[in-house]
C-alpha cells in the first residue's frame, strides 16, 4: 500500500498523516476510482445492452421492409417501349438543330448507330446527343476534333440503344 501511494511521500501533509489515515485516503481513492469506472464505462453499457432487444426488433423490421422492396423491384416488368426508329430520330435530331440532313453522314447497318456531323457547332452537337437521349439512344462513344478553318468541330459520335 505504501509502495503505491509513495507518490505522495513529497507532499508534507501525507508525512503528519498516521498509518490509519493514510490507509482511509488509500480506501477512499480505491472507491472513488471504482466509482468512475462504473459511471463512465459500466453503467453506459448496462443502458445500451438495456436497449440491444429495441434496436434489434427495430433493424429486423427494417431489413424485412427492405426484402419486400427488393422482392417488389424484382417482380416489377420493363415497360415495353417500342423499339426507337435510329435514322428517324438522329433526322428530327438535325432538324430540330436546322442542321440539313445532307450536311450529316448516318450509319445504321448491322446494329451499328452512327453519326458524323462534319462541321457543327459544339452546343448543337451537345443538344443532338441530349434529344437522341430523350429518344432512347445513349452515346458509346464520341470523338470532337477541332477544326483548323473555323470555329466548328468534327463530331464522330456513335450510339447503342438504350432499351435493345
Amino acid at each position: 500500500m505504501t509502495a503505491t501511494l509513495a507518490f505522495l511521500d513529497r507532499y508534507p501533509w501525507w508525512q503528519r498523516a498516521t498509518a490509519r489515515e493514510r490507509v482511509a485516503v488509500g480506501i477512499g481513492a480505491g472507491v472513488l476510482a471504482i466509482a468512475l469506472v462504473a459511471s463512465i464505462v459500466v453503467m453506459p453499457m448496462q443502458a445500451a445492452l438495456a436497449d440491444a432487444p429495441q434496436q434489434r426488433a427495430q433493424r429486423k423490421a427494417m431489413l424485412d421492409v427492405a426484402r419486400q422492396r427488393v422482392t417488389a423491384i424484382g417482380t416489377l416488368k420493363p415497360d415495353a417501349t417500342p423499339r426507337v426508329d435510329a435514322r428517324a430520330a438522329i433526322e428530327a435530331a438535325l432538324d430540330r438543330q436546322h442542321i440539313a440532313r445532307g450536311d450529316a453522314t448516318i450509319d445504321t447497318a448491322n446494329d451499328r448507330i452512327a453519326l458524323t456531323l462534319p462541321a457543327v457547332r459544339i452546343g448543337d452537337a451537345a443538344a443532338i446527343i441530349d434529344a437522341l437521349a430523350r429518344d432512347g439512344l445513349r452515346v458509346s462513344a464520341a470523338t470532337l476534333a477541332a477544326r483548323a478553318d473555323s470555329p466548328d468541330v468534327r463530331a464522330e459520335i456513335a450510339f447503342v440503344r438504350a432499351n435493345p
